[in-house]
């Protein structure tokens, strides 16, 4: 938990967009891999299997918060920006900006694209290692991957974001 944690409540955060749900999910993932420690392969990397067991406990969170909000109405709660201090409040805000934006365009994504991208470029795997926890073929990842970035920099561009450093 020490060496991935935060990676993976960071993961929880960008899925689910609640914090106490997320630390719950987070959790819920090293007490899973705790109990399953004897039965992990090897196949991939302990990080990507820990992101790949998130993935699974996101998407059950997701589906539980989807039926009790189908019951009973409910606000959403905002992730919580984190400032940098040593940063000038100008660029704090332009940050805070651009991270928006693209929250926003990640949740545009479907979910198991959104989880994949996000899995993809926190863990750095592979996409053959990906595969395994993905239940996908390794070129079918990539093309997800793809499609999502070309996707993603549209969204930006019509928010007006556009190029690397803006």
């Amino acid at each position: 938990m020490a060496d991935h944690g935060k990676a993976v409540f960071g993961l929880c955060m960008r899925e689910l967009h609640d914090r106490g749900l997320a630390e719950d999910v987070t959790q819920q993932v090293f007490l899973e891999a705790y109990r399953d420690l004897d039965r992990f392969q090897q196949r991939s990397s302990v990080r990507t299997w820990l992101f790949g067991i998130a993935y699974h406990r996101c998407l059950d969170a997701h589906k539980r918060k989807q039926r009790r909000l189908r019951r009973v109405e409910s606000d959403e709660s905002v992730v919580a920006a984190c400032e940098d201090p040593g940063t000038g409040p100008h660029q704090r805000l332009e940050d805070a900006e651009r991270r928006a934006a693209l929250e926003a365009c990640l949740a545009q994504l479907p979910l198991e694209v959104r989880a994949t991208v996000l899995t993809r470029f926190h863990t750095g795997a592979t996409y053959e290692e990906l595969a395994h926890e993905f239940a996908a073929s390794a070129d079918a990842l990539q093309a997800r991957v793809a499609r999502a970035l070309v996707a993603l920099r549209r969204c930006m561009e019509s928010k007006g974001w556009t190029g690397a450093g803006e």
